[in-house]
C-alpha cells in the first residue's frame, strides 16, 4: 500500500473514532462507521394526530351563495382608547363582505335614501354575519348639487364627508362622556360608519348597525329643539350647547338623533362655512345660519346647570381668532373683552 493510501486510512479512522467518542459521551450507542439518527426528529403524537385528520372528512363551509359581494373600508383611528387625541386616516386595504337586501322598501331624510340589509359573511368580522345594517346612498339631487365642486367620484366623496362628520361627533362625545360629572347618567354614543363598495352596483354607500327601538330627533340642523321632558332629552339639548362652548364657538353638533344614547346622522355646523365653496363637514350644514337659530332657541335646563355652561344668549365667540391648544399648553382666546387662559385643556384632533 502506498504511503498516502496509509495516511488517508488513518485520517478516516481517526475521525471515525472521534465521531463514536462524541456519541458516547452523547449516550449515543451505534457502529463508529455508521451515521446515527438525529434524535430530534421522531414521530410525535401531534404529528400523527395531523396526518390522522386528514384521513377524515374535515369540516368545510363554503362562502353563502345569498348576498351581494361588497369591500369595506374603515376610518381607523392612531389611538382608538382615547379617541378625542387620536388622528384619523382612512384604511388603504378593504375588507371583503356579503350583504343581503331584506326588503325592497325605502327609508332616509331630505338628502339620503336608506335600505335595510342583512350581513350574511365578513371577513376578519369587520361586519357581523346575521346582523342587521342600514345602507345608505345619496339622493340624485344632491349628487347633481355637488357635482360642481367634486366634479368626479361625487358620490365617494360625498360619503367620506358623511362619515369623517360622525366620527367627528364621536370625538365630541368620546371627550363629553370623560368630562361631565356623575350626576348626568346618560352618555351620547354615536355610531360607527363604514364606507362601502358595492361590486355589482358599482357605488359607493354608507353603513352602519340597524338600531331597534323608539327612535326620536332632539333637535335638528336648523338649530331648532324639542321641548324635554327627561334627563335624556336634556343631555342630549346640552351635550348640544356643550359642544359650542368646548370648541369656542367654531364648531356645534346638531341633528341629534337615535335611540337611547345611540345616535347617528349628526350635523357637525362650523361657523362661517358657507363662506366657502368647499364642505367642511356633511351636505346638511347650514353654517351660520344654524348657529344664530340654536343660540337664539336654546333654553338651558338642568344638565346645562350640571355642566357649568354659561347662557349661550350672551357668549358670543369670534371663532376666526381662536389659537388652539397643542397638547396642554394654555390656550389663549382673544375676544373683544380681552384675553382669557385656559389650562389643562383636552386637545381635540378631529
Amino acid at each position: 500500500m502506498a504511503a498516502g493510501e496509509d495516511a488517508l486510512s488513518a485520517q478516516h479512522f481517526y475521525n471515525a473514532h472521534q465521531s463514536h467518542a462524541r456519541q458516547r459521551k452523547m449516550g449515543v450507542i451505534g457502529s463508529p462507521f455508521k451515521p446515527a439518527l438525529d434524535v430530534n426528529y421522531y414521530y410525535s403524537a401531534v404529528e400523527r394526530n395531523n396526518l390522522m385528520r386528514l384521513s377524515q372528512t374535515i369540516p368545510f363551509t363554503p362562502l353563502p351563495n345569498r348576498g351581494e359581494p361588497v369591500t369595506i373600508y374603515r376610518l381607523e383611528e392612531s389611538s382608538p382608547v382615547s379617541l378625542n387625541n387620536s388622528m384619523s386616516s382612512w384604511s388603504q386595504q378593504g375588507r371583503c363582505a356579503k350583504i343581503e337586501f331584506l326588503s325592497k322598501e325605502e327609508m332616509g331624510g331630505g338628502l339620503r335614501r336608506a335600505l335595510k340589509v342583512e350581513c350574511t359573511w365578513s371577513e376578519f368580522d369587520i361586519l357581523k354575519p346575521g346582523q342587521l345594517y342600514i345602507v345608505k346612498s345619496f339622493l340624485p339631487e344632491v349628487v347633481n348639487t355637488w357635482k360642481r365642486i367634486y366634479k368626479e367620484d361625487t358620490v365617494l366623496h360625498l360619503c367620506l364627508k358623511e362619515i369623517q362628520q360622525q366620527r367627528a361627533a364621536q370625538k365630541l362625545a368620546f371627550a363629553f362622556n370623560h368630562m361631565k360629572p356623575k350626576t348626568i347618567p346618560y352618555s351620547p354614543r354615536f355610531l360607527e360608519v363604514f364606507l362601502l363598495y358595492c361590486h355589482s352596483a358599482s357605488q359607493w354607500f354608507a353603513i352602519e348597525e340597524c338600531m331597534t327601538g323608539e327612535f326620536r330627533k332632539f333637535n335638528h340642523n336648523s338649530g331648532d329643539e324639542i321641548r324635554p321632558n327627561n334627563m335624556l332629552e336634556e343631555t342630549m339639548l346640552a351635550f348640544s350647547h356643550w359642544t359650542y362652548e368646548y370648541t369656542r364657538g367654531e364648531l356645534l353638533v346638531l341633528d341629534l338623533q337615535g335611540v337611547g344614547e345611540n345616535l347617528t346622522d349628526p350635523s357637525v355646523i362650523k361657523s362661517e362655512e358657507k363662506q366657502s365653496h368647499d364642505m367642511v363637514f356633511g351636505p346638511a350644514n347650514l353654517g351660520e345660519d344654524a348657529v344664530k337659530n340654536f343660540r337664539s332657541k336654546h333654553h338651558c335646563n338642568s344638565c346645562c346647570g350640571r355642566l357649568k355652561l354659561p347662557d349661550i344668549k350672551r357668549n358670543d365667540y369670534t371663532p376666526d381668532k381662536v389659537v388652539l391648544a397643542q397638547d396642554d399648553v394654555e390656550v389663549a382666546i382673544q375676544s373683544g373683552s380681552g384675553t382669557k387662559d385656559v389650562r389643562n385643556s383636552l386637545r381635540l384632533m378631529i
